[in-house]
């Protein structure tokens, strides 16, 4: 669980009443609004009118081209009429890559349309690409940039800053994504637009603490373990809450509903998981037989994601985006130290538990572990709630299987995973924020 406590800015609103394009709750919201997005986009292809422009344009012959707006389609979408084709050709609909907007008819979507319609009109237009043949229904995913006096300007990074849209990689184009995951992660810190949890609409339960955070690095091999990918909702309030007809969603559509049956209990935790199973009154199951969150690094260039926990009126009311670019901080950062036994006794294969990693406080107050997560060599283990390492004491996580007890608890690995040669172990909040690192031999923190 993201263990970072910010104090929340003050928010620049809009008075209500002046808000471009707001309305009050209608038919068109949450899982009905989604469903109207993709309708419309497949009525389009349907009718030939998106594909047949798209697959005959320029737009798709090179990793950059270059229009001139036509119209806003939506907050992510622009026809433009590519350099190049003749002037009969129905422009494309360019789909923005890196950013994901409402879909149409839900809460946020005119907004998002005003935003961009106002960064693009009448002007020159530039798109980009790693790979030509990049597309969304039918649609050309493009890098979209504006013409202006001082040069181009990103219209994604725009839309993000407004707080008008989700970052999403599109189309495995991820060249820009540090810039967008950053200005994503700043507009939901001052709570701009989509990210002010009540500007749809008030509630339900609108002064209810919610936290949400996922485990995007499952145990082991991710593809095999899909339901070691999760995201968990915690209500931290005296007071059970029903999260009936409720979304958690990816950067992109594909979400899932809450059942009737769905309550976050009262100091408690739901869990979505990514996979198939039986759900419980607390477990519920995405139902996907592959993993939806990529394994973030910054180091490495690899991207991350979020999810992101709306309500029925189309307000985000949680959210984790990972990995963390701004306010990147935890209260437990430099209290904690960690040391590993990455050589069992005997043959590390027979003695899975002589294998292992501890961690304990470094000042004279006690830290909480609870919900942290331990990583090495591709596993990874969320520490339990509860778990209250006092000064003196040392929290250790063996390897193999056993009994947990509050500072003794078991990985239940079936095999060695702590190289003896060299690697590292390290204490990480859900959204990558490192808390403490132990390398030894070749390995580095």
């Amino acid at each position: 669980m993201p263990d970072r406590i910010v104090p929340r800015p003050a928010r620049t609103r809009v008075p209500r009443q002046d808000r471009p394009g707001r309305r009050r709750r209608g038919p068109a919201r949450g899982p009905l609004a989604a469903a109207l997005g993709l309708t419309c986009a497949a009525a389009l292809l349907a009718t030939g009118s998106i594909a047949s422009a798209a697959t005959t344009s320029k737009v798709w012959a090179a990793t950059v081209t270059y229009g001139t707006y036509d119209h806003t389609v939506d907050g992510d979408t622009v026809a433009v009429r590519v350099d190049g084709d003749p002037s009969t050709l129905t422009p494309p609909h360019v789909r923005n890559t890196g950013i994901q907007t409402m879909e149409i008819g839900s809460c946020h979507a005119a907004e998002a349309t005003a935003s961009m319609n106002r960064l693009v009109a009448g002007k020159r237009l530039r798109m980009t690409t790693n790979a030509t043949s990049a597309s969304s229904l039918g649609r050309p995913v493009r890098h979209i940039d504006v013409s202006t006096s001082t040069g181009w300007v990103d219209t994604q990074l725009a839309q993000l800053k407004a707080g008008h849209a989700l970052p999403v990689i599109l189309a495995g184009d991820a060249t820009r994504w540090k810039s967008y995951f950053t200005a994503a992660q700043q507009a939901a810190a001052a709570r701009t637009n989509l990210w002010d949890t009540d500007y749809c609409r008030s509630g339900p339960s609108q002064s209810t603490p919610l936290k949400v955070w996922v485990s995007w690095d499952a145990n082991g091999d991710d593809s095999t373990n899909v339901n070691g990918e999760w995201v968990r909702v915690l209500n931290s309030s005296g007071t059970a809450l029903s999260v009936a007809g409720w979304q958690l969603r990816t950067g992109g559509q594909d979400s899932y509903t809450f059942p009737s049956t769905a309550v976050v209990p009262a100091g408690g935790l739901l869990t979505l998981r990514v996979g198939k199973g039986t759900a419980t009154s607390t477990t519920f199951y995405w139902g996907s037989s592959t993993p939806k969150f990529p394994n973030a690094s910054i180091a490495a260039n690899k991207y991350g994601s979020g999810a992101y926990l709306f309500d029925r009126d189309g307000d985000v009311r949680a959210w984790s985006i990972y990995p963390c670019f701004y306010a990147c901080t935890t209260p437990l950062a430099g209290r904690v130290r960690m040391n590993a036994q990455q050589d069992a006794p005997g043959v590390d294969a027979d003695n899975l538990n002589g294998e292992y990693v501890t961690a304990y406080t470094t000042g004279s107050t006690s830290i909480d572990l609870s919900y942290q997560t331990i990583h090495s060599n591709g596993y990874t283990y969320e520490i339990p709630r509860g778990t209250v390492v006092k000064p003196g004491e040392i929290f250790v996580l063996r390897n193999g299987k056993g009994t947990n007890t509050r500072l003794q608890n078991f990985w239940g690995n079936t095999k060695p995973i702590l190289s003896n040669t060299g690697s590292s172990a390290d204490l990480r909040t859900a959204d990558g924020i490192r808390i403490a690192c132990k390398a030894w031999g070749t390995g580095a923190c």
